[in-house]
């Protein structure tokens, strides 16, 4: 399991330093980038195929991919710059939707739901500082799509790549640090219960409607 969590930081590290070179080279490495930016939804795609069983439809995908790129090779050579951003900007865009639409009246907060897969009941304290973080990374990720946009918009596509390609997820690691140390803080008697890593698998489990009680809650 380890290995597999290496395996796949090392290949999205890749994949973002490739992106980034391409995207910032003064050479036109048109083909690579073309390649790169279609990797995402491809694989994307493709997952969930496998997943769903229909993995007969993942080589009618495959050449289809390919046909397109030939025969709208040129489209593609002068707005390929604009797949990198739509993926960038509507993956954060996503992600603030998800935490943003559970504070409407009537929802539970996100991070409450995560919160609640691992301690069971919340208290006051807890349910209301949940609240709080799931209104933080809201506004966090509203916050990267409105800088990735106005980055790619008006500065130079270098600089955009910079803050997309490198930045960005080390800013996110810094913001998932940064809410721990506060959680920690602020809600000390839970300490015991706090664990980094419980934080993803109760993700996990409120995505996939995994009971609690399969996780090991209370």
């Amino acid at each position: 399991m380890k290995f597999r969590a290496f395996l796949l930081a090392s290949l999205l590290a890749a994949y973002l330093l490739l992106s980034h070179w391409v995207l910032a080279s003064a050479q036109q490495h048109v083909r690579l980038g073309i390649a790169l930016a279609l990797a995402p939804p491809v694989a994307a795609a493709a997952m969930f195929f496998a997943a769903s069983g229909r993995r007969v439809l993942l080589l009618p995908l495959l050449a289809g991919v390919a046909l397109l790129q030939w025969y709208r090779h040129d489209w593609f050579a002068a707005h390929f710059s604009w797949l990198y951003f739509l993926q960038d900007a509507g993956t954060q865009l996503c992600l603030a939707v998800m935490f943003g639409r559970t504070l409407f009246a009537g929802q539970q907060p996100l991070c409450s739901r995560i919160a609640a897969v691992i301690h069971g009941r919340l208290d006051p304290a807890l349910a209301r500082y949940t609240h709080q973080v799931t209104v933080a990374w809201t506004l966090f990720f509203v916050a990267m799509t409105s800088v990735s946009t106005v980055l790619f918009l008006f500065a130079p596509l270098a600089m955009w790549s910079t803050f997309s390609n490198l930045l960005m997820l080390p800013l996110t690691g810094l913001m998932f640090a940064m809410e721990y140390a506060l959680r920690l803080y602020r809600l000390p008697q839970w300490r015991a219960e706090m664990r980094f890593v419980d934080t993803f698998r109760a993700y996990a489990a409120v995505n996939t409607g995994t009971p609690r009680d399969s996780q090991g809650g209370h």
